[in-house]
């Protein structure tokens, strides 16, 4: 699925977003990400959102021990590489933004034609939880958005996946 992006009539590969944190929730969204890339010939962006823990600390606290702003950018760049790395797919990417992660997911998505998050299984029923950063993102993303089941999150929840399309 191939586009024209802007005036210059340039063709782009169609893109697919997906949020990771590292959870086993997150894992398999990026998995079906991944599989739905590539039966679409699509680009996968991992988005990582992290926030510096360091606006959270009264200014008189001591800071002996505490990470800078540029170390736990570092740490989130790690985690979404490694994460890239162990799914060993060459159209996936890894993408890390600062941010609260429904604003970062909700702006990035403005450029894609797909968002997907992970959610954990609830469970009382065959789908899956739905936390603020998912329920936002249902709200204010400018694509689709997919909530694939986590494997071996349930019975009927393996069958087929949460999803609301603009």
């Amino acid at each position: 699925m191939e586009r024209e992006a802007g005036r210059r009539g340039i063709v782009s590969r169609a893109t697919i977003l997906v949020g990771i944190d590292g959870s086993a929730a997150s894992l398999a969204a990026l998995r079906w990400a991944a599989a739905e890339g590539r039966r679409r010939g699509a680009r996968v962006l991992a988005v990582h959102a992290w926030e510096w823990s360091g606006g959270l600390h009264a200014p008189y606290a001591p800071s002996a021990g505490r990470a800078s702003r540029e170390e736990e950018r570092k740490a989130a760049l790690m985690l979404a590489r490694r994460v890239v790395a162990e799914l060993g797919a060459d159209h996936v990417e890894p993408l890390v933004l600062e941010g609260p992660p429904a604003q970062v997911l909700i702006r990035a998505s403005a450029g894609a034609d797909l968002l997907v998050l992970g959610a954990r299984h609830c469970r009382s029923g065959p789908y899956p939880s739905i936390d603020p950063v998912i329920a936002a993102c249902l709200q204010g993303a400018h694509c689709p958005v997919v909530i694939p089941p986590a494997r071996g999150a349930g019975d009927r929840a393996a069958a087929g996946a949460l999803a609301r399309s603009r």
